[in-house]
């Protein structure tokens, strides 16, 4: 075959030898192309089958509040898996529905102990976690239930990292004492007083720490439990945190070792 390019010469065999070597790495790289091809037709006809269930959630459901919360989720583009695992918790008709789409793998330890983990860090809203994780006065089928929300949660955020990371977010300003407070909102100053440094701040979306709060909460009055709305934010923005935080050290650590990242 290669007697056919012109130029080619006999004594020439290791370039010959070497251009065979790039034909096959080309081969691999095509083959390698078409394969993520194919997973991603396959994700995209996933993503499309999970927001066809939230949109006929939003149309056939009587829980007007869970509704708009979903439907501010979708605006913002949040992949439609993780929207999905929040809103399973506490609602049969979801689960029923979702089926195969969101079958997840058994969690890794690191996974099963991602709430501990957040219980043992020095921010003081995880005193928040507490409340899950060691309330022995709580029924144990509602802190199972909520432990293997949280797993499927973590799972379903690795499915999309790079989209998750992208669209889980929300852009505040803020000034440079307040942030160093932690505060999330500019003070108000008179007109005679120096203005503030702006800065712009990441913080979690707020469209899912209320649609996540919101779920937890309708879960826990079905099982009889009323509790705070504000603590239960307070959980939901701290293990959202959480959840990005290890998806991206995972994210990074997949590009690391030169995995695919969607």
């Amino acid at each position: 075959m290669l007697e056919e390019f012109h130029g080619f010469d006999q004594n020439d065999k290791m370039d010959a030898a070497s251009f065979e070597k790039f034909k096959e790495k080309m081969r691999r790289a095509a083959a390698q192309i078409k394969a993520i091809k194919r997973e991603e037709t396959k994700r995209k006809k996933k993503e499309e089958e999970l927001v066809k269930i939230l949109l006929r959630f939003i149309k056939t459901s009587d829980k007007k509040d869970l509704v708009l919360l979903i439907s501010r989720t979708l605006e913002r583009n949040i992949p439609a898996n993780f929207i999905l695992a929040a809103v399973l918790l506490g609602n049969e008709d979801v689960q029923k529905e979702v089926g195969e789409y969101l079958m997840l793998k058994m969690p890794s330890d690191q996974d099963s102990n991602l709430a501990q983990n957040l219980n043992d860090s020095n921010d003081p809203k995880s005193t928040a976690l507490i409340f899950f994780n060691e309330d022995k006065s709580l029924p144990l089928k509602v802190r199972i239930e909520v432990d293997h929300w949280i797993k499927g949660l973590i799972y379903q955020a690795s499915e999309s990292p790079t989209r998750l990371l992208d669209t889980a977010y929300d852009i505040v300003e803020v000034n440079r004492d307040e942030s160093q407070q932690g505060k999330l909102q500019p003070k108000e100053i008179s007109q005679f007083e120096d203005k503030p440094e702006i800065q712009v701040e990441k913080v979690a979306s707020r469209a899912l720490v209320l649609l996540m709060s919101h779920v937890i909460f309708d879960f826990l009055k079905q099982n009889g439990i009323e509790e705070d709305i504000v603590k239960l934010k307070e959980f939901s923005e701290f293990l959202l945190k959480g959840i990005l935080t290890k998806t991206q050290e995972d994210l990074e650590n997949r590009k690391e070792l030169g995995g695919e990242v969607i």
